[in-house]
């Protein structure tokens, strides 16, 4: 393995800057973000250039005074720069402009923009170590996330996965993870970052100009701008390869096709260890995304998203070790159509869902089949002072399940009772809202927010409702204050949807300039869920900031006291009950091309509930445990991980650059534990351990 990473970062000691360099930054000049590839030459000597890196930043070698620079980049008009003997430049590109033949389109906001939230951009995802270059992986990084394993099922500030809604251009995704196991938990997104053009992230009090969540919200878009050129790009790693292409069908058209292809050998040996529980995975997507601008006024997007997969892992409990096998076949099918009428907009969101799932161990044999429908109409008015969005949605879900499992979960495998069941479950929730933004001055901004459900098959009434207040403190700080009651039903149970019900309170406090960004939030949460409540409080604190010329690092640490109570009363630990959330990030800028990437993570391990004793069932000849109450529970070890990752832009030309990255994760190969396993009598005790450490690498090429 040392030969691998010497062969793969051995140029690192080949990096030399022999000339006299200029430096520079390339930016939009309408939102003053670094470009990222764009392309820098000598118009009297192609072979002198240069590309931007990562932060929109780049060195240009031998250039002399008079010399006239040709800067490019995709969807901005090219520019011209006569070099002044500056020892650093900031170039300013201006979006295309197009002729009157051609159809400007104004990219759609959420009305709840202005309020609480975090940004993730595609590089952000792609250099995060730990993200695995997954937009669901990502958010794991943020410090309000309490996910408690290494999972895509997100969860926020001490709540439950379920309760994270997860919304593609504008409609809900349910299942939004690869390779889910029956427990419904999935190891990575069915996101393509390359299409991701915006990620909204909303830790609490989501808003509700979208529905069924109760806990945190994010947000996806793909982009809404015709490609003034073909773009395309390719990804190879040891567990994918994916290519994707966009480009104009004509002034007013565009396309973008993407597939990936997921196989497990190349990686398992690499990491034969790391998994060795892990017998076989693959995967297979299509997706096509169309953008149809029909006139200045009106915007048509299509999505499609076809996901076939396979996963086999070693399935082990005390009466049983086999290989679990899972197979998933999904299509979805997403609609969007957005009408402008003076400062007025309308809109119309449609979702059609295909999904049939196939798990087999040993003599069980169970499939799932789900059918998700979703259509909303919406409006919206904007002023200089008001946005107001107001619409109806309509979710319709079928769940058909048809199997053959084990009666007892701990009597599994040849000999051992089992029974069959075949039934059909609708889950139907029709709703109406409206959100109001409201700009009173430079300094207060107040949103507030109504969803009402339309009840249906013996469903109760509910209203939901927020309010909150954003006060801008300077041009660097700002206080945003956020209460609300949420409520959303899930799948019935005895012929009655189970209705989950919310209220939550927080207060955040940002401060952000050029050196230091701060952030201290608090937080409340009661839920109710079939009858049992869960109660959390907490604290998040996170800083970054510059170190020193070339290491930027970051910090962040949250603190969660939380209690669940059973409608008779009896009180017990809440999982995401936890002294210390610590996670970290060191980037080194090692020069213009390259980047060192490390980040940590450090928690109190989950609670589990002991073994006391075990008997034996002369009827079933198998041990039965006995495990001790919800009230007397204990922790398992603490858990902590250190990934490292590398990076390089390559600029080869001004139509080609790669960007190669490696990354070694658990690069300690800690032992954290996810959970304890038993033999047959129960007598002796193993360890089931989360990731272990994993060597990863591949590259991006933009060509």
């Amino acid at each position: 393995m040392k030969y691998v990473l010497i062969i793969l970062f051995s140029t690192l000691s080949l990096v030399a800057m022999a000339q006299v360099a200029t430096k520079g930054i390339v930016k939009d000049a309408s939102t003053n973000e670094a470009l990222i590839g764009a392309n820098i030459f000598s118009k009297s000597n192609w072979k002198i250039g240069a590309s931007t890196d990562l932060n929109g930043e780049f060195t240009i070698t031998n250039l002399t005074k008079g010399d006239t620079l040709i800067v490019s980049y995709i969807g901005y008009k090219e520019k011209e720069v006569v070099f002044k003997g500056d020892e650093h430049l900031t170039i300013q590109l201006f979006p295309t402009v197009q002729s009157m033949a051609e159809v400007t389109i104004t990219a759609e906001k959420m009305v709840a923009e202005e309020f609480t939230y975090k940004k993730v951009k595609r590089m952000d995802i792609y250099l995060n170590p730990s993200a695995k270059a997954d937009p669901l992986l990502a958010t794991n990084s943020l410090p309000s996330s309490t996910t408690l394993d290494e999972s895509a099922n997100i969860s926020f500030r001490g709540s439950s996965p379920d309760e994270t809604g997860v919304f593609f251009n504008n409609v809900p995704l349910y299942d939004a993870v690869r390779f889910s196991q029956l427990n419904g938990i999935g190891t990575f997104g069915i996101f393509n970052t390359a299409i991701v053009d915006e990620m909204l992230v909303f830790p609490g009090n989501p808003p509700l100009e979208y529905g069924n969540t109760t806990s945190g919200l994010i947000a996806i878009k793909t982009a809404e701008d015709i490609p003034e050129e073909k773009v395309r790009t390719a990804t190879v790693s040891l567990a994918s390869y994916g290519l994707l292409m966009s480009q104009k069908l004509n002034k007013k058209q565009a396309i973008t096709v993407f597939s990936n292809y997921q196989p497990a050998a190349i990686i398992k040996a690499f990491n034969t260890e790391a998994l060795n529980d892990i017998k076989d995975f693959n995967s297979v997507d299509l997706g096509l995304s169309y953008l149809n601008a029909i006139n200045e006024t009106t915007i048509l997007k299509v999505f499609n998203y076809t996901l076939l997969e396979g996963y086999d892992f070693n399935y082990q409990t005390p009466t049983l070790t086999t290989t679990f096998e899972q197979r998933k076949k999904r299509n979805f099918t997403i609609t969007n159509l957005r009408k402008k009428i003076g400062k007025s907009e309308l809109s119309f969101n449609n979702n059609i869902s295909f999904t049939k799932t196939q798990f087999n161990y040993a003599d069980a044999n169970i499939e799932l089949n789900y059918f998700d429908g979703f259509a909303s109409a919406n409006y919206k008015y904007a002023t200089t002072n008001l946005i107001f969005k107001t619409g109806a949605a309509f979710d319709y879900r079928e769940q058909h399940f048809d199997g053959t499992f084990y009666i007892i979960d701990y009597a599994e495998g040849e000999g051992y009772p089992m029974a069959s069941a075949t039934n059909t479950t609708e889950l139907i929730r029709p709703e109406v809202y409206g959100f109001l933004t409201y700009f009173i001055n430079d300094k207060w901004t107040l949103g507030s927010g109504l969803r009402k459900n339309l009840p249906v098959d013996n469903q109760s009434n509910f209203l939901s409702s927020q309010l909150s207040t954003k006060y801008n403190l300077d041009i660097n700080s700002s206080l945003t204050f956020a209460i609300g009651n949420y409520h959303r039903f899930d799948f019935p149970q005895n012929e009655k949807a189970i209705l989950n019900e919310s209220k939550q309170v927080s207060i955040d406090y940002s401060y952000e300039s050029n050196q230091v960004n701060f952030t201290a939030s608090a937080f409340g949460k009661e839920s109710i869920t079939d009858g049992i409540t869960s109660e959390v409080a907490g604290i998040e604190l996170f800083v970054k900031s510059k170190i020193v010329n070339k290491l930027t690092g970051q910090i962040s640490y949250s603190l969660i006291d939380g209690i669940s109570k059973q409608s008779d009363g009896q009180e017990y630990p809440n999982k995401y009950d936890l002294d210390y959330f610590v996670r970290g990030n060191l980037e080194w800028r090692i020069n213009a091309n390259w980047t060192a990437n490390s980040t940590f993570s450090f928690r109190q391990g989950n609670f589990y509930q002991p073994l006391i004793t075990s008997t034996f069932d002369s009827n079933l000849q198998v041990y039965r445990p006995e495990y001790s109450s919800l009230t007397d529970q204990s922790r398992l070890p603490d858990y902590g991980i250190i990934d490292m990752s590398i990076s390089r832009m390559i600029p080869v030309n001004e139509n080609l650059n790669i960007i190669c990255f490696g990354s070694v994760n658990n690069i300690l190969n800690k032992e954290n534990i996810r959970t304890y396993r038993y033999n047959f009598d129960y007598t002796e005790r193993s360890s089931s351990l989360f990731s272990q450490r994993t060597l990863y690498f591949g590259a991006i090429i933009n060509f």
